[in-house]
């Protein structure tokens, strides 16, 4: 009777080959020959092994034989465990025991990649309609690579200022970056402070998340401070007219609360005398 030793071994792929053990139940006179058949995840033709289909011979009076699993690539690929299956069959001069089949299992021996920011800060105008934010893999991975992400800052979403809600960035097997993308930003005509998207990464999966997992992008504004002056530049009323308000204007709106400064003079007298005006400061607050 022919069958293997063991039905299943193992070893880290660092190692670079395997010797799969043949026995026979007892000797023979006569060579002993079994087919064999490869299977299993991992990829032969010197991808991850090198072992074809073939025949085992066990020469007369011996009373085991081996198949060598050679080549095995230890690479600097992330991937999960692979297998090499070999199924013996056909035997001549013998029968084929129960334990036909055996299981190699490939070890992998690479750290997850790390998943962080390219960078960690960018800007650009409110005239740039939309920003591309890449997040790099540390090394490529045989699997998905999968991390969240959620949307902060002093920037308004939802369309206001920019479109992007939280969600879930996969990068592709094989890939080493994906891209964030922040859409539909607002060029608007109002004056206003720099505005901020934070973007932060949490909870990857099949990957470490790295230090670089804040990203910070600045929607720099691009419009002038508006224009502040007098609606008119004089006025009169009669003095039984008991107080006069006197307009001043904006050229545009602004997010900003805008002050300046005004001093009283003239003719007539202040204090109480002929009115009351002191020096002062006018704020003008958002609309």
């Amino acid at each position: 009777m022919i069958d293997f030793n063991a039905t299943s071994s193992n070893g880290n792929e660092s190692l670079s080959s395997a010797g799969l053990t043949i026995d026979l139940s007892a000797a023979s006179g006569q060579n002993i020959t079994v087919d064999y058949a490869v299977t299993g995840t991992a990829t032969g033709l010197g991808t991850d092994f090198t072992l074809a289909n073939g025949t085992v011979t066990i020469n007369a009076g011996e009373t085991s034989g081996s198949i060598t699993i050679a080549n095995i690539i230890d690479d600097s690929l992330k991937e999960v465990d692979e297998t090499v299956i070999v199924t013996l069959s056909n035997p001549s001069n013998a029968t084929l025991g129960s334990d036909s089949v055996h299981t190699y299992t490939i070890i992998d021996n690479d750290t997850p990649p790390v998943v962080n920011f390219k960078a960690t800060s960018s800007n650009g105008d409110e005239s740039v309609s939309s920003k591309v934010i890449t997040v790099n893999l540390s090394a490529a991975s045989s699997q998905n690579i999968t991390v969240d992400y959620s949307v902060s800052g002093t920037a308004t979403g939802s369309g206001t200022d920019y479109t992007l809600a939280n969600g879930t960035l996969t990068i592709n097997a094989g890939s080493t970056s994906g891209i964030i993308t922040i859409g539909n930003i607002v060029d608007d005509s109002l004056d206003e402070v720099d505005e901020t998207i934070i973007v932060t990464l949490s909870s990857p999966s099949n990957a470490t998340l790295g230090n670089n997992n804040v990203h910070t992008y600045v929607i720099n504004d691009n419009e002038n401070a508006p224009s502040i002056g007098f609606n008119l530049i004089s006025s009169s009323n009669d003095e039984s007219v008991a107080s006069q308000s006197i307009d001043v204007n904006l050229s545009s709106v602004s997010s900003k609360n805008i002050t300046v400064n005004y001093s009283a003079t003239g003719t007539a007298t202040g204090s109480g005398t002929d009115y009351n005006l002191a020096n002062g400061t006018l704020t003008i607050n958002p609309e």
